[in-house]
């Protein structure tokens, strides 16, 4: 709370008046406002459970045809931000569910986006005439302006999850999105292309075109991240974290979302942190017991849960 005296009180009362009239602000009587000793979040953390969003999932897919939609996703919302679709002050969060045979039709935006296989073995996004396979523990990314579209072609229903970086988009005034237009069966009969290009670790062919902005890697499979986690050194808390990374700049895979997978020792708390960003954390596997702030709870395989900065 920053103590100011009232206008009235003031030796510069009639000089800030003058200003506030011309529509200027005066620096010197409002400045830890604008720029704050502290940071204080809006939200606290936030917690959606996988067994009450389960049965939501199979009315969506029961009740909402996705024909004419663009997608059929159920979004978490974190009500401190007064009803804005938000999961924290710049991320969304949500999952998406395909039938057998649905076909989510290509399009694009600016906002970056990225895929995390849950129950999607079958599914697949074809990013940039790309085919990325989704399954399980897969990661997979939609860079800003980069066209994509979803498809079911297994026997039984996809889950996957979703988290966009659109808050901060809009709140640059940079959000736009383009549907693709006219759908045909050969824009879903392609293979991986370029995507071989990155698919080995340590290696890249030299002449290989690289968007700066984002990775030009878009499929991450997931045994890949669960054998380096088996493979790495635990930390002293006994936990291990992996980043995924920009082949070309080993820096995050986007400029503006980075991922992390993290895997807890048995019986082993983590060491107290805090960082300035915000976390959407999608719980891979297992169960156990997050403290952010005051707040502590226990979590279990699909459960979502909110880091504030």
């Amino acid at each position: 709370m920053v103590k100011t005296t009232p206008i009235g009180d003031r030796g510069d009362a009639d000089l800030v008046q003058t200003l506030q009239i011309a529509n200027i602000h005066p620096l010197w009587d409002r400045y830890q406002s604008i720029i704050p000793i502290e940071p204080s979040a809006t939200d606290a953390a936030m917690h959606w459970r996988w067994r009450d969003m389960e049965p939501l999932t199979e009315r969506a897919a029961n009740e909402v045809p996705l024909e004419d939609l663009e997608r059929r996703a159920l979004i978490m919302v974190n009500p401190a931000f007064g009803g804005e679709t938000v999961a924290t002050a710049n991320l969304i969060g949500g999952f998406t569910v395909l039938e057998p045979g649905d076909r989510a039709p290509r399009h694009r935006h600016t906002a970056p986006v990225i895929r995390f296989g849950v129950a999607s073995d079958g599914a697949a996004t074809i990013v940039n005439g790309r085919r990325c396979e989704m399954g399980k523990g897969d990661l997979v990314l939609t860079p800003p302006m980069c066209w994509h579209g979803h498809i079911n072609e297994s026997h039984g229903r996809t889950i996957w999850f979703d988290a966009l970086g659109s808050p901060l988009t809009n709140l640059l005034d940079a959000s736009f999105f383009e549907p693709g237009g006219g759908e045909d069966d050969a824009q879903w009969s392609v293979d991986e292309g370029d995507e071989r290009l990155w698919e080995s670790a340590g290696m890249m062919a030299v002449n290989a075109e690289a968007e700066p902005a984002h990775s030009p890697k878009f499929h991450y499979p997931g045994a890949n991240a669960r054998r380096l986690l088996e493979s790495m050194s635990a930390g002293p808390d006994g936990s291990r974290t992996l980043r995924y990374l920009n082949p070309v700049t080993g820096g995050a895979v986007m400029y503006t979302l980075d991922c992390y997978m993290m895997r807890l020792g048995k019986d082993s708390a983590t060491r107290p942190k805090r960082a300035t960003h915000n976390a959407i954390v999608h719980v891979a596997a297992g169960e156990g017991r997050t403290t952010v702030g005051e707040q502590t709870f226990e979590w279990s395989e699909r459960d979502v849960f909110t880091l504030p900065h």
